[in-house]
C-alpha cells in the first residue's frame, strides 16, 4: 500500500492551506514516542509503581521518559481530527488500511513464526489473531481507529455545524464521563477503557476540531513549556499514590492511573505539544524529509507491534541493559530511532511492491468491478447531504 497517510490524512484542499511541515515532524516524533513506550513498558525497563523497594533516579527517570511519551497516541488522534473533520469518508481508504493491517499482521506473523520469535504459544487462537486483527483486537490502537473513521462522516458533518458555544457544551459533557471523572475521583471506574477505545477517539476528535476553528495562538513557547509541566505532573501525581500505597495499602487499584491516555493530565500533556507543533515553522526541504518520513510511518507500528515480534525486539536493543539514568534515556531514544527507521524502510519497500501487484489486479475483471463498486460508494460520501 503506498498510502499509509490513511491514518492521518490531509483532505484540506491545497487552497485553503499550504501543509503544515510542523505536524510531519509531530507525526514522526509520535511514533517514535510510541516505540519508546513499548520499550520501556515491554522490555521490563520500567519498575512496577508498587515494589516496596525506594524507586532509584533510574527508575525515577524510566517513569519520567513514560510521561513524556505518554502523550503519543494522543498526538495522533488530535492531528486527525485537526486534518479529517472538513475531510471526505472514502470507503476506498478504508478498505487499503485494513488490507494494510492484514497483510502487517500475516505476512510479519508468519515470518515471525518461522523464525521462532513469537514468545506466546503459537495455537489455534494465536493464528487466528493474525488472521483476523481488526475483529481480534491484534492492534487495539488500529480497531478503535478503523471503528472511530467508519463514524468520520457523521462527526464532521456535526462539527462543522455546531458553533463555538454548542462544541464547547459537547465537549465539555464528553470530557467529563471520560476523563474528569476518572481523573479526579480515587475509584476506577467499571468500564474505563483508559482511553484505549474508539469512543475516547471520538472525544479527542472534538477537541481537536475546536482547535483547529476557533484557538488563535500568538505564542508557541508557552505550550512547550506547559507540555513539560504536565508531563511531570503525571510523574508526580503516581509517586503520591504510590507513597499512600507504601503507607496505608490504599489505592492499589489507581497505581499509574496519570498514565492513561484519558487521564486529565495526559490530555493536558498532549494538547499543549500539539498546539505546539502546529505553530512550528519548518523549511520546506527539511519540512519534505518528514513528510515522507511521515508518509511510511504507519508502517512502524504495524511493524514492531506485531504477534510475532512485539516483545522479541526489546532484548536485542539492550533493554536488560538499561543500569543507569543515562543508559536508560539513551538506549530508549536509539531503540525508537532504530525501529522506527526500520519500520519506514519496511514500509517503503512493501508499498512499492505493493504498488506492482495491484497494477497486475486490475487487468482483472473482478477486480474492476470490485473497484468501480468502491469508487461509486467514494462518490455518494463526496455529494453534498441530500443529492441524489
Amino acid at each position: 500500500m503506498d498510502d499509509t497517510r490513511i491514518l492521518l490524512t490531509n483532505n484540506m484542499k491545497e487552497t485553503d492551506k499550504k501543509r503544515n511541515y510542523g505536524l510531519d515532524i509531530m507525526r514522526c516524533l509520535a511514533m517514535i514516542m510510541v516505540v519508546i513506550l513499548h520499550y520501556l513498558g515491554k522490555g521490563k525497563v520500567l519498575t512496577p509503581l508498587d515494589t516496596a523497594a525506594p524507586l532509584s533516579a533510574r527508575d525515577i527517570t524510566a517513569w519520567l521518559l513514560e510521561a513524556f511519551c505518554i502523550v503519543a497516541v494522543n498526538l495522533y488522534m488530535l492531528m486527525s481530527g485537526y486534518l479529517l473533520y472538513k475531510g471526505t469518508f472514502k470507503l476506498s481508504r478504508l478498505l487499503k488500511l485494513v488490507g494494510m493491517i492484514w497483510l502487517y499482521s500475516v505476512i510479519v506473523g508468519s515470518i515471525g513464526i518461522a523464525l521462532g520469535t513469537p514468545v506466546e504459544t503459537v495455537d489455534t487462537y494465536f493464528k487466528l489473531r493474525l488472521l483476523l486483527p481488526v475483529s481480534m483486537n491484534t492492534y487495539w490502537f488500529m480497531k478503535a481507529y478503523v471503528l472511530f473513521y467508519c463514524l468520520v462522516p457523521v462527526l464532521g458533518a456535526a462539527a462543522c455545524r455546531m458553533d463555538k458555544k454548542k462544541l464547547q457544551i459537547v465537549i465539555c459533557v464528553l470530557l467529563f464521563f471520560h476523563c474528569v471523572i476518572k481523573s479526579v475521583l480515587p475509584v476506577q471506574l467499571e468500564n474505563d477503557a483508559i482511553g484505549m477505545d474508539a469512543m475516547w477517539y471520538i472525544v479527542i476528535f472534538m477537541v481537536a476540531v475546536y482547535i483547529r476553528r476557533f484557538v488563535v495562538i500568538k505564542s508557541k513557547t508557552v505550550f512547550l513549556v506547559l507540555y513539560i509541566v504536565f508531563s511531570v505532573l503525571i510523574l508526580g501525581e503516581s509517586l503520591v499514590i504510590r507513597n499512600i500505597f507504601l503507607s496505608s495499602g490504599r489505592l492499589s487499584h489507581i497505581m499509574g492511573i496519570s498514565y492513561n491516555y484519558n487521564h486529565l493530565l495526559t490530555l493536558a500533556s498532549s494538547v499543549m505539544l500539539f498546539i505546539f507543533f502546529l505553530n512550528v515553522k519548518v523549511p520546506e526541504a527539511a519540512g519534505k524529509i518528514f513528510a515522507f518520513l511521515g508518509k511510511y510511518s504507519l508502517g512502524v507500528y504495524l511493524l514492531h507491534e506485531n504477534l510475532s515480534v512485539r516483545y522479541y525486539w526489546q532484548p536485542l536493543l539492550w533493554c536488560d541493559k538499561t543500569t543507569g539514568v543515562i543508559r536508560v534515556i539513551l538506549y530508549a531514544l536509539i531503540a525508537g530511532i532504530i525501529v522506527f527507521i526500520a519500520g519506514v524502510i519496511v514500509n517503503f519497500v512493501s508499498s512499492c511492491l505493493c504498488g506492482k501487484v495491484l497494477n497486475i489486479l486490475k487487468k482483472a475483471p473482478v477486480f474492476n468491478k470490485i473497484s468501480a463498486a468502491v469508487e461509486r460508494a467514494d462518490a455518494a460520501f463526496a455529494k453534498p447531504d441530500g443529492e441524489a
